[in-house]
């Protein structure tokens, strides 16, 4: 089975990780599903609602083909992408690792980038206003479609309208915006 991960804090889970996710199985059939991988501590940044939140709140886009995964919540600690991949590989034979265009200048900074290229194909989806190079890296691959919708929206810019308490309609799901509401999530 070839599967894609988009793995990430979802500190909230945003309609931006849903539109890349329902793009990437409308235009590659020979994905057949995609794992959403919440974080449990991510390397450079705190994460900060809760596990069971987050989870909560990813649940909303599982979908026949779109599956929620708690493989990195399980393992205590930072959450390291060469760690999940080497799990994943047990199960799956093919696996994509779906990033952002802006993550091309961070990889340089990743773990074990080798190892990472040998478990996995790094798809790299457009992301506002970071533009896909003509030439990507070795083990890399593209999503180009002149019909994509792509954005800038970022779980951190949500945070940041909820601590200026701005509307984030249209930005989450209802229900996420619910949950986060309800239970005063980043204030």
């Amino acid at each position: 089975m070839t599967i894609a991960v988009l793995g990430g804090s979802f500190d909230p889970p945003h309609l931006g990780h849903h539109w890349v996710v329902k793009q990437i199985l409308e235009k590659r059939k020979d994905i057949e599903k995609i794992l959403l991988i919440p974080v449990n501590k991510h390397q450079w940044k705190d994460v900060l609602a809760s596990e069971e939140d987050r989870l909560d709140m990813l649940s909303e886009f599982v979908q026949p083909s779109i599956e929620l995964s708690d493989i990195e919540i399980k393992r205590p600690g930072i959450s390291y992408t060469e760690d999940t991949l080497r799990e994943l590989k047990k199960k799956y034979s093919k696996i994509f690792w779906i990033v952002g265009s802006d993550i091309l200048n961070e990889y340089k900074k990743w773990d074990k980038k080798d190892e990472i290229l040998n478990l996995a194909t790094l798809l790299v989806f457009p992301r506002d206003p970071y533009l896909l190079p003509e030439v990507l890296p070795h083990g890399f691959e593209s999503l180009k479609n002149k019909d994509l919708i792509t954005s800038n929206i970022s779980s951190s810019a949500i945070r940041n309208r909820i601590a200026q308490n701005l509307p984030i309609k249209n930005f989450v799901t209802p229900r996420v915006e619910e949950l986060i509401r309800s239970k005063g999530l980043y204030r």
